[in-house]
């Protein structure tokens, strides 16, 4: 192999024929920019971030020079970085400049016919190699999902048949049906990938899914090296119609309720304290006795059901594996920590669910599931659906109940605390959610709007008058840091 790598200079020309020429403004580089009448350069809205040079002084004294940047220019993008360190300190620098001139001019990606860590590489005739042949997407795809670090086993495994599912996929081309992930991955296009989001059968939130661990895999290649063009980076379907696309949550009226309660029969305890609480099926069939603490009325949430990988393979933590027992186990499924940080919560019980709780407790070990099957077994997702909550729907459309999903006790859970006046960021902890934007994304909606309120607060302000201070709240008075605090929130 012949390995190429171009001097300093405004304008680059690749071994392959591909050009890059920079644009250089006041001493720094921008993307999208233009020429404005008097010969000065506008800068357009949404400027991507740039492609920077760190320097570091080698243990031989030398000095080697890795450019870095994030994939596409954006804050989230894949970080990529390539380290220039073979030649004298004044060729690496001027390797290192010029790479980084042409990663801006690619549009922060990979310079087309880059290898990471070679250059350009071209076959050498003389030596008689060639290049090895691209890999499928499958095969990058399964490397890539092989070597995330925070990833559940029951989350790998929905990933690799996600991969197999989508080596399936058949879509309508120009010339006909054809399969565009059934490929080499740098022969994927994004005229392939926007054929596959049109002709898929699936729902939007799914197709998002999926696109999302096609990012990924995609983003990986380039840092491999192994592809240089994103066909996904200009596809992904918008937030806002993947969540219209989902239709309306479903709350339960409080007489509703009433009639899911005695319809359930010996249920009916569950899907109380299911309503009363907000927890996740997972939390709350995951419960031990000594979760509950029925002095201080409180309920703690510290692991949930999870999937097992592929061949049974588990993530229990440490400080549980210690504990479980045989009993504690489940087919197909294995305790574990809730779905993220702030999912690990002590919530407060009202005194009805305390009363309920209190007799689901009676004569059982601190270590036993507080929700079980009449048999004593811990409560299986697919077979709860079977046994209880099928033969339930059914039951409730005779009485004039809509249908609804278990998860929906959680939605009713919400929307009676914001009926009550409950703020936000309470039900955000109460819930568990890592950030209160999707507490606000999922039920801002539902938050009373009182324009009369609004109008007479600001009459009262403008005549000079007092405001009625709402319950715990407070003007922050006076400078420095109350200033800035005020200023954050």
């Amino acid at each position: 192999l012949e390995v190429l790598v171009p001097e300093r200079a405004w304008g680059f020309k690749s071994p392959l024929g591909h050009s890059f020429v920079p644009l250089l403004t006041c001493g720094f580089l921008a993307l999208g920019s233009t020429v404005g009448p008097c010969g000065c350069t506008v800068v357009a809205p949404g400027m991507v971030l740039m492609a920077w040079t760190d320097a570091r002084t080698r243990s031989d004294g030398g000095t080697s020079y890795t450019v870095r940047w994030r994939l596409g220019g954006a804050r989230n993008g894949v970080r990529q970085s390539e380290t220039f360190a073979a030649g004298s300190d004044a060729q690496n620098a001027a390797r290192a400049d010029g790479f980084k001139l042409m990663v801006i001019a690619a549009g922060e990606f990979w310079p087309d016919g880059w290898v990471k860590g070679a250059g350009f590489v071209r076959p050498n005739p003389a030596a008689g190699t060639s290049l090895s042949p691209p890999r499928a997407v499958s095969e990058v795809g399964l490397e890539y999902v092989n070597q995330i670090v925070d990833c559940s086993p029951g989350q790998r495994k929905r990933y690799r048949d996600q991969l197999r599912l989508l080596k399936t996929v058949e879509v309508r081309g120009r010339t006909g049906t054809y399969r565009p992930f059934d490929a080499p991955i740098d022969k994927v296009s994004e005229d392939d990938v926007k054929a596959w989001l049109i002709g898929w059968d699936r729902s939007l939130k799914t197709k998002a899914n999926y696109h999302g661990l096609l990012f990924g895999v995609f983003s990986y290649a380039i840092e491999k090296g192994e592809a240089t063009d994103h066909p996904l980076r200009r596809t992904a379907l918008k937030r806002s119609k993947v969540r219209q696309s989902q239709g309306d949550l479903r709350f339960l009226t409080e007489k509703e309720f009433a009639i899911t309660a005695r319809a359930a029969k010996d249920d009916a305890d569950l899907v109380t304290v299911a309503v009363g609480t907000g927890l996740r099926f997972g939390e709350l069939t995951a419960l031990w006795v000594e979760d509950i603490d029925i002095k201080h009325k409180t309920m703690r949430v510290n692991k949930a059901w999870k999937l097992d990988g592929e061949d049974g393979e588990q993530a229990v933590p440490g400080w549980l594996a210690k504990r479980v027992r045989p009993k504690h186990g489940m087919r197909g499924h294995h305790l574990g920590s809730p779905k993220t940080q702030k999912s690990k919560r002590t919530i407060e019980i009202s005194d009805q669910l305390a009363l309920i709780l209190e007799r689901q407790l009676a004569g059982r070990a601190i270590d036993d599931f507080v929700f079980v099957t009449p048999t004593g077994l811990p409560i299986h997702n697919s077979d709860f659906y079977e046994r209880v909550w099928t033969p339930l729907m059914g039951t409730l459309a005779t009485l004039g109940v809509a249908p609804f999903r278990f998860h929906d006790l959680r939605h009713t859970h919400v929307a009676w605390l914001v009926a009550g006046g409950v703020p936000l960021p309470h039900i955000q902890a109460r819930l568990g959610h890592e950030s209160i934007t999707t507490t606000i994304d999922t039920y801002g909606h539902l938050l009373p709007i009182r324009d009369d309120l609004i109008s007479r607060v600001i009459d009262t302000a403008v005549r000079g008058e007092e405001i009625q201070r709402a319950p715990l709240m407070r003007l922050i008075e006076g400078g420095g840091k109350d200033d800035e605090t005020a200023a954050s929130l």
